[in-house]
């Protein structure tokens, strides 16, 4: 009973330092993502900068050529530009959306380890301790007990079998 009320103690501890470094990743990871959100706000911000001044010189009637030889003009590039930078950025908001869920739920579910874990007090391990020492002192016991039953059976001639 001790042993597995122990290795439950122990499998608890070890669950909640692995819930605790996860949350610890999570949160990182979101951090660097959020950072990157940044980032590539601000480019839009430039590119957007970049788009005016485009439009600009395309009312001027600026073109350029592609390496395959079409024209186009700045606008077009823009947009594709913008379009890529606006998926992406879905996909990193997506992916912080999903990593905050995660880490809300292992927050969760580490506080209800730490709560059940706050039941377990000083007085449930004294009484933990308490009971290994008592099964110590009947094992003692239990082989003194043995060893006179053997002994009893050698003087009157009796087989015996221990049994464990």
């Amino acid at each position: 009973m001790y042993k597995d009320l122990q290795k439950r103690y122990v499998k608890e501890i070890k669950t909640n330092q692995e819930q605790s470094e996860a949350i610890k990743n999570l949160t990182i990871k979101i951090h660097e993502l959020e950072h990157n959100l940044r980032e590539q706000r601000q480019r839009i911000e430039q590119l957007e900068c970049k788009k005016v001044s485009w439009k600009t010189s395309a009312v001027s009637g600026k073109r350029s050529r592609t390496p395959e030889g079409e024209v186009t003009s700045r606008r077009d590039v823009s947009k594709k530009k913008e379009s890529c930078c606006s998926k992406y950025l879905e996909l990193l908001l997506k992916e912080i959306k999903k990593l905050k869920k995660e880490n809300e739920k292992l927050s969760t579910e580490r506080r209800a380890l730490k709560n059940e874990l706050a039941g377990l007090d000083k007085d449930f391990f004294d009484e933990i301790e308490d009971l290994k020492h008592a099964v110590q002192e009947s094992v003692k016991l239990n082989n003194q007990y043995e060893k006179c039953l053997k002994q009893i059976s050698v003087m009157y001639g009796l087989p015996f079998t221990a049994h464990l």
